[in-house]
Formats: C-alpha cells, structure tokens, sequence
C-alpha cells in the first residue's frame, strides 16, 4: 500500500501533495510541529504520521535555506523506513535546482537509506519556473500510478 508524508510550510508543497493524492487515491497525512519557525533546529513534532501500514511512501517538503525543511529532516530521522520503497519530491523557489533543490532531494535521500528505505524517484519543483504546471502534472502522473 502507498501513502503520502509531507510538511508545507506556505501550502506549496501541500498542494502538490494533494494533487498526487487524488490522482492516485492515496492517503495524505500532513508532518506538523509544534512551532512552525523555520530557524529552530530540532523542531518538536505535533503530528508525526505513522508509516508501518505502508510499503511504498512518497516524502515532499519545501527547501529552507537552501536545505531541507528542519521538520522533515527530524521527521526522517524519527521514521523507520525498513524495507520500504521512497520516493521524494521537494518545492522551491530558487532560480536553479543547483540552488538547494538538488542538494535537499540528496540530503532526503541519504536520511532515508540510513533509516533502511530504498529511494527510488526524486523530483525537484521549482516554483519560479514557468513549465511548473507542466513540472507538477508530470510528477502526479508518475507518483501516482
């Protein structure tokens, strides 16, 4: 079974996350912390959703100063994912994915397989770019299915 874990801070990533959603009838569940600052580094989580029931979990946060959002990253490394196939999406608004895109869908990456997941696609959205529509439907198509 697939499911969907995301953290929005603006609703960007929210939104393609729901996108993905209702193309694929998955579950979406929403990662929130208890004080949404980006600037806190070991954020306390509110919500942390359970990922046992799923095999396959796709992952999408916003990049924070050019790295991943602090509330993911502490999600990632709370979860276990054993045996799990991950696939990763991130949002951003930087000119070019070298910017922090490529470098945050890397660092999630890397947090997932120390954590006994198999990353298999990982795609970057960049809000600045006008081909974004096209960018998103083309990722709801692929996480979809």
């Amino acid at each position: 079974m697939k499911g969907i874990v995301v953290y929005s801070k603006t609703g960007n990533t929210k939104m393609v996350a729901e996108e993905i959603a209702k193309k694929g009838s998955l579950p979406l569940h929403v990662v929130l912390p208890v004080n949404d600052d980006p600037q806190i580094k070991e954020p306390e989580l509110k919500e942390s959703p359970d990922i046992t029931a799923y095999d396959h979990v796709i992952l999408g946060s916003p990049v924070h100063g050019f790295m991943l959002a602090n509330v993911m990253r502490v999600y990632i490394e709370k979860t276990d994912f054993t045996q799990k196939k991950v696939d990763l999406f991130i949002t951003h608004f930087f000119p070019f994915a070298w910017m922090g895109g490529t470098h945050t869908l890397k660092q999630m990456k890397k947090l997932v397989e120390k954590k006994g997941g198999e990353v298999h696609l990982m795609i970057p959205i960049n809000w600045k770019n006008k081909k974004r529509e096209q960018d998103i439907k083309n990722l709801v198509e692929k996480y979809s299915s």
